[in-house]
């Protein structure tokens, strides 16, 4: 995905943090944990700051690595903090070359729906792991490319698949996310195209 070819977009990529905060929590995660509201504060300052701001773009990429890492240890109410309490998830139509267990519904609300979908995923897919590889910044809308990696409970069956989330963005809380398994479809549902 090269910078010129999306439209008010900043392009960035993104890592996953350190070992040690991949394992578990960091000073930061444990007081937004217990203080939700400085959380909550917190986002919606960075979320403030101009489109291509260097310490928004830090303070981005350091979200979506510390998010991945939360979900990659199964650690909610970590991964959940940045969501909004009525946080809508709308999964792809198509099961994206089967990542999606079958009985999964394809719409999630609430942050108690979305730890529902989780649970659905790990039953499925007990070893499920998320890297995220980039992020393009719309202001309001964040575009991520993750890879999801995984084996099956039963069959062992490995996953390698890329997907496409489009995260909406309000008072810098997650409000509502979209999956996608085609980029160009994602870029179109944000309202943009290539």
């Amino acid at each position: 995905m090269s910078q010129e070819n999306v439209v008010r977009g900043v392009r960035y990529p993104v890592t996953l943090p350190s070992e040690r905060a991949r394992e578990r929590r960091t000073l930061d995660e444990r007081l937004f944990v217990r203080f939700p509201a400085l959380y909550r504060l917190f986002a919606e300052r960075v979320t403030r700051l101009p489109l291509h701001s260097g310490l928004r773009r830090m303070m981005l990429t350091r979200i979506a690595g510390r998010t991945t890492a939360a979900a990659n240890r199964r650690d909610f109410d970590v991964l959940l903090y940045g969501f909004d309490p009525a946080i809508e998830l709308r999964l792809p139509e198509s099961q994206m070359g089967g990542y999606l267990p079958p009985d999964l519904p394809m719409v999630h609300c609430g942050r108690d729906g979305y730890r529902r979908m989780w649970e659905g995923l790990i039953e499925a897919w007990p070893d499920l792991t998320l890297d995220p590889e980039e992020v393009i910044d719309f202001g309001d809308r964040l575009l991520a490319a993750v890879r999801l990696q995984a084996h099956g409970r039963h069959s062992g069956f490995p996953l390698d698949q890329l997907i496409f989330q489009l995260f909406t963005l309000s008072r810098g809380l997650v409000v509502r996310q979209q999956d996608f398994g085609d980029r160009q479809e994602a870029l179109e549902a944000a309202g943009l195209r290539e």
